[in-house]
């Protein structure tokens, strides 16, 4: 599936598509020929991308790799970041943001492991005022310590060991993975 001009991204790079969402604002005309399209007006109250998501939702989908979300306009990056994966959340769907060395997801309370990532920077942002987590296989492991969505204490840990584990015991937090 893709959103509007991540239509680009998807043959640019050989992923097959099925279905483009959007309003088409970003597309050149016509390049939406041979897919299934949902078009949206212009002038909406969600994102390509929020729609896209909320589509493969209905269709079925639980979890989706999400490609070309990182990067680019600040705003869309920071939106795509926080109201996005939060909404995915609420949604009961879970999203990973994947960019080159990159990769975001949403956690709520239970264990997530973090596989084949050694090396790589992890960063923990509460998405509530706070959250109680534990983090193992990290340069600085926690154990059932609270961090406030104010405070630096979460930016730049390290993953040592494979697998790592992010225990969220209270609270969401976004997990952030960025190549070392």
């Amino acid at each position: 599936m893709a959103a509007d001009s991540g239509l680009n991204l998807a043959l640019a790079a050989g992923v097959p598509t099925d279905l483009v969402v959007g309003d088409l604002d970003s597309l050149q005309p016509g390049r939406e020929r041979g897919f299934e399209v949902q078009r949206h007006p212009r002038e909406k109250d969600a994102s390509d991308l929020e729609l896209a998501l909320e589509e493969a939702f209905r269709r079925g989908a639980r979890e989706g790799l999400v490609l070309g979300a990182l990067g680019g306009r600040l705003d869309h990056t920071l939106f795509n970041v926080v109201s996005l994966l939060e909404k995915t959340l609420e949604m009961g769907f879970r999203a990973t943001l994947l960019a080159p060395g990159q990769e975001v997801f949403a956690a709520e309370p239970g264990v997530h492991q973090i596989l084949n990532r050694q090396g790589w920077h992890c960063s923990i942002l509460p998405l509530d005022p706070r959250a109680c987590l534990s983090l193992e296989g990290m340069e600085y492991p926690l154990r059932e310590e609270w961090l406030r969505r104010a405070s630096t204490r979460g930016l730049s840990n390290r993953v040592k060991s494979d697998p790592a584990r992010v225990e969220v015991l209270e609270g969401r937090v976004l997990v952030l993975l960025a190549k070392g």
